[in-house]
């Protein structure tokens, strides 16, 4: 019969019990992750769902209204920015996704 060596299985759960600890101490909090990620992805779907809309207008031939969203072929209509069109669901967005980030950042100097 072997005998294990205390001293290397000490040494062995000793690493292990701190990787654990360690492990802890790093993990990032779902809600803050979820701040962060999610705004950004919403807004840019909308931004991508905007601008294919427009590219399918413009394929056709036509000129896309972006304010009431419409395509035209008979009439032009003056392009405005995505952030003139839509600066609150902007800033709202980066508000949120900047809460998260403080949320990950106290999370991660608190320990």
């Amino acid at each position: 019969m072997v005998e294990k060596s205390t001293g290397l299985y000490d040494l062995r759960s000793s690493v292990r019990e701190r990787a654990t600890k360690m492990a802890i101490a790093t993990r990032i909090p779902p809600g803050g992750v979820f701040l962060l990620v999610i705004p950004l992805i919403a807004l840019g779907i909308h931004y991508g769902y905007e601008l294919y809309l427009a590219d399918a207008c413009l394929d056709r031939g036509g000129s896309f209204n972006y304010e009431d969203w419409s395509c035209s072929v008979s009439e032009r209509f003056a392009y405005s920015p995505y952030l003139e069109r839509h600066w609150g669901k902007t800033l709202v967005a980066l508000s949120f996704s900047i809460s998260g980030l403080i949320v990950i950042a106290i999370n991660r100097f608190k320990k």
